[in-house]
């Protein structure tokens, strides 16, 4: 699927007046190529921290004229335990990367941070060894500029609020700032003023935390950057059910989530996600987050926009019930629990299929399972292995996926694919080279870098 050429109704759908791409400015020339950048954003710019300090992001340049925007998988907080990774109660394990900041050189300051930069993801990786060693399938994004925004508010990328938690023996406190709107607002605009608007071609990406943020920044990115010739996303383990705030929880229980993060990181401030959102998607309905699948898909229709999840996903199930459900609350131990929570992420997830169903440019790839690879838990992380669907005349990896979306073909023309596996097992091989991989970040232990529950 990668490589098809571009219908002429995109081309119409932006290019200037004249039919033909507006100019590109010129990128910044101190800012070199195929390393990672860091740009320290000024207090004054509004941006910062989950503890106050200063926002860090990075800059990879190529000879390229298009953009891959990522924004950083990480967890999630909304009370003092889970924002200081000292939760012990039901929410215990769960919580949200770099509580104290983004440290300087966050990308290559460490042999480990170099290596996690490099193996995130399939998609940012410039020399993509699992290519090379395993016949890995190539995605263009590889020889794009990219830009990364860390994960330090806890809020996936999308609270606006400032909050004071008292731990429970009332001896301490942490003043949170859930400012993970304002910082991609603020690094959209900077990349704007440094030479990087009016990419030719613009994918905005994330994975889990950074997936959720994909779908609630991307209008504000879009528009800021204004691609020339195409745009898309993919939100990938940002599984946003389809539920309303007033809804039922005996047939949405993931209410109980989407009413405490929407307090806790003030969805309702003047400068909030419903303000943003109804600004600039005209179909947003701010009592019901999912709408955005619909809004998103009416307001840029020429878009391409996909989201991905193994249906077995420990990681989102933990934090959408957790915390919250009784019968998981009570639940034994950790393996009774997942399974209780994974038997509601089941019941939620048709739900998605049913919103974007009528959507040409709005699609979905739901493999099964990785055997437990990273808990299950985002679909283009560290490598397309274990993504395979192989049933029903469907031949099928991630990768296509990621490819369709990358098409440049308009969705009214060729929709997006739409892809869900009914095969209850994994076909997933731990190869020697995610051995290597995983004995370097402990990927599928606890204390790993992009896994455990905060993943």
């Amino acid at each position: 699927m990668a490589g098809l050429l571009m219908g002429f109704a995109t081309i119409s759908a932006y290019a200037s007046g004249a039919g033909a791409p507006a100019a590109q400015a010129q990128p910044d020339p101190s800012i070199p190529y195929y390393q990672w950048y860091e740009v320290t954003l000024p207090a004054d710019s509004g941006a910062d921290c989950g503890n106050g300090t200063p926002y860090r992001f990075y800059i990879n340049r190529a000879p390229s004229k298009n953009l891959l925007f990522t924004m950083e998988p990480g967890g999630a907080c909304f009370d003092y335990g889970m924002c200081t990774n000292t939760e012990t109660g039901p929410a215990q394990g769960l919580g949200a990367f770099n509580p104290d900041g983004i440290p300087q050189n966050y990308m290559s300051g460490t042999f480990n941070e170099s290596l996690l930069a490099t193996f995130l993801s399939p998609l940012m990786t410039r020399i993509n060894l699992t290519t090379i060693l395993v016949g890995e399938p190539r995605v263009e994004t590889q020889d794009w500029n990219q830009v990364f925004l860390p994960y330090c508010t806890g809020d996936i990328h999308m609270g606006s609020a400032i909050r004071t938690y008292t731990s429970p023996d009332g001896s301490t406190s942490r003043v949170q700032h859930f400012n993970g709107l304002k910082n991609a607002q603020v690094v959209t605009q900077w990349l704007v003023d440094h030479g990087f608007g009016k990419p030719d071609r613009l994918m905005v990406y994330g994975l889990s935390a950074g997936g959720f943020g994909t779908l609630s920044n991307y209008a504000f990115i879009h528009d800021t950057l204004q691609p020339q010739v195409s745009s898309s996303a993919l939100s990938d383990a940002g599984t946003l059910f389809n539920t309303r705030f007033d809804d039922d929880p005996i047939d949405h229980p993931s209410v109980y989530l989407y009413r405490k993060v929407a307090a806790e990181w003030d969805f309702a401030a003047p400068d909030g996600l419903f303000a943003l959102a109804s600004q600039r998607l005209k179909g947003f309905d701010p009592s019901n987050l999912s709408s955005i699948y619909t809004a998103l898909s009416q307001q840029y229709p020429h878009d391409r926009f996909g989201l991905s999840t193994y249906q077995q996903d420990k990681i989102i199930a933990a934090y959408h019930y957790r915390p919250f459900i009784p019968s998981v609350i009570a639940a034994p131990d950790d393996a009774s629990k997942d399974a209780a929570a994974l038997a509601l992420f089941d019941q939620e997830l048709p739900g998605i299929q049913q919103v974007t169903a009528p959507l040409p440019n709005f699609g979905y790839y739901m493999p099964w399972a990785r055997s437990d690879f990273i808990n299950n838990h985002m679909v283009t992380a560290v490598s397309f292995s274990g993504s395979n669907i192989n049933e029903n005349g469907i031949d099928a990896n991630v990768s296509d996926f990621v490819n369709d979306l990358l098409s440049q073909q308009d969705p009214a023309l060729v929709p997006v694919m739409k892809v869900r596996r009914t095969q209850r097992w994994s076909d997933f091989s731990f190869s020697t080279f995610l051995s290597l991989i995983d004995s370097i970040f402990n990927l599928t232990g606890d204390a790993g870098g992009i896994s455990g529950h905060k993943s």
